[in-house]
């Protein structure tokens, strides 16, 4: 995933709001997202390569999200692991970022937390957020490219609205044609391109996950009222098969 904008604790409304972009080599085989039959609590994609997630959210509204970084060195184990294991699992945020070993990973930026509650940073010291408005891409630390910035005013545009969804949807998927990766917010090329676009708000009352799959057309819809199980809405689907591009 390569672009995340995260509202925590800006709206009564929706507490929660997550609206991101997963960029990924095309044929790289990926799971759109289902309910996992491993962890029946969470939607999310998954990656057909190695069982890991780079964006998960379960019905209580713990969530988890990864990007990776620009020139990072390849190391052994799987950033989607990280994601994976913090929402199938019950530690406390910011105990879970500091029980990272980083030096197992290629770079990358973390957030893991609980609506209502905690929400934790790590890229390589682990850090509470305060409420407010974030924006993450594949930058390296310390850096900030401009899409950042832009996805910051796109979610603050959006928490003045009754239902973000469709307008964070449109902010995800519309191609800016700077052929710029630090400002492009919606990649296309010949092999590496946006593969999901993702919403996700959690209010109160329901967790609602929305997925825009653009090389197929898909939109996915799933819900979750009150800590009740998940259901389908839309296109949605128990477990699709693998697929690429």
């Amino acid at each position: 995933m390569c672009l995340i904008a995260l509202a925590q604790g800006m709206s009564e409304t929706y507490p929660l709001i997550i609206a991101a972009n997963r960029d990924e080599f095309y044929e790289r085989p990926t799971r759109d997202a289902h309910v996992w039959s491993d962890a029946p609590r969470v939607v999310g994609g998954r990656d057909a390569l190695h069982g890991g997630a780079w964006l998960a959210v379960t019905r209580e509204g713990r969530f988890a999200a990864v990007t990776n970084l620009r020139g990072a060195m390849t190391r052994g184990r799987s950033r989607g692991f990280l994601v994976r294991d913090f929402v199938a699992g019950d530690a406390e945020p910011l105990a879970y970022a500091r029980s990272i070993d980083v030096a197992r990973y290629a770079g990358f930026h973390l957030l893991v937390g609980q609506v209502g509650g905690d929400v934790a940073y790590v890229a390589s010291t682990p850090r509470l957020l305060e409420p407010g408005i974030y924006g993450i891409s594949n930058a390296p630390e310390g850096e900030h490219w401009p899409k950042e910035a832009t996805a910051i005013e796109a979610m603050r545009h959006a928490l003045t609205l009754d239902d973000p969804t469709e307008e964070l949807l449109a902010f995800l998927a519309a191609p800016r044609g700077t052929n710029d990766p630090e400002q492009e917010v919606f990649i296309a090329s010949e092999r590496y391109g946006t593969r999901s676009s993702t919403v996700i708000l959690v209010s109160r009352d329901a967790v609602v996950f929305r997925e825009f799959i653009p090389t197929a057309a898909r939109d996915l819809r799933w819900r979750s009222d009150a800590g009740s199980p998940w259901r389908a809405d839309g296109d949605g689907t128990e477990d699709p098969s693998p697929r690429s591009g």
